[in-house]
């Protein structure tokens, strides 16, 4: 791991710094790293929301998702070595406009173990099926949103809420024979849950981006705030912080 170069700010253990890394980052994008404190391995990453990109990481339901619909070093290192075994270094705060080109002088200038692919991501080609490795929080590519075919595409739903998204569609009971004794595609699967799910919804106006939750109290988790208050906002169809919007 290449140290030379001072971060902006450094978490000297991932698990313990989590809600202080979120407070620090709230509403800043920038670059930041992953170092394995056993390994000395590290990875360089970009985030339009970095407290937005870590609430993922530090979910191990979007970790064991991640991994499971293809390979990603650092979610695997993570999940192998646990967050008390890492450090987190944030190394520059930057414009969204500026955060691939500055994404991609770090991985030359630090050449981090973990980012099997030395070229940042948006700087690539379309990607193939299932995504390149080291895409960390990547769109749908459009040969996934064809065949998935949802009416949210363009949203963007939490790696938690898809996950238990199929767990419900896989474990309703009652009324619903129908669906038990066929053959369902994951795709099937997720799109027949999403139609029977509550969704919560929460769009961020500044960088004009939804992001999709599976009820009220993980939006109200990811937002920071009591989950009354963001029944309320949402009843009053007023901006949390200024910023957020929630609705159904």
């Amino acid at each position: 791991m290449n140290n030379n170069i001072v971060p902006i700010k450094t978490y000297s253990n991932a698990e313990r710094d989590k809600f202080l890394l979120y407070k620090e980052n709230n509403n800043k994008s920038g670059i930041y790293r992953w170092n394995n404190l056993i390994t000395n391995k590290s990875y360089i990453g970009s985030a339009k929301s970095i407290r937005g990109k870590f609430s993922i990481y530090y979910s191990t339901n979007s970790v064991q998702r991640k991994l499971a619909e293809g390979n990603s070093v650092i979610n695997s290192a993570i999940l192998k070595y646990g967050y008390g075994n890492f450090s987190i270094d944030i190394l520059e705060y930057c414009d969204i406009s500026a955060l691939i080109e500055r994404e991609q002088y770090y991985i030359d200038f630090l050449e981090p173990e973990y980012n099997i692919l030395k070229i940042a991501y948006s700087l690539l080609p379309s990607p193939p099926q299932g995504g390149y490795e080291g895409d960390e929080g990547a769109k749908h590519t459009e040969m996934t949103k064809s065949s998935i075919g949802l009416k949210s595409l363009g949203r963007k739903h939490t790696e938690e809420a898809k996950l238990k998204m199929r767990e419900i569609a896989v474990l309703r009971k009652g009324g619903e024979t129908s669906f038990y004794g066929k053959n369902h595609s994951p795709e099937s699967l997720l799109k027949m849950s999403i139609n029977r799910s509550i969704q919560v919804k929460v769009l961020d106006t500044i960088l004009n981006e939804e992001t999709v939750f599976l009820g009220n109290k993980e939006a109200a988790e990811f937002l920071n705030v009591g989950l009354s208050t963001l029944v309320r906002y949402k009843k009053l169809n007023k901006l949390i912080k200024n910023r957020h919007l929630v609705s159904n």
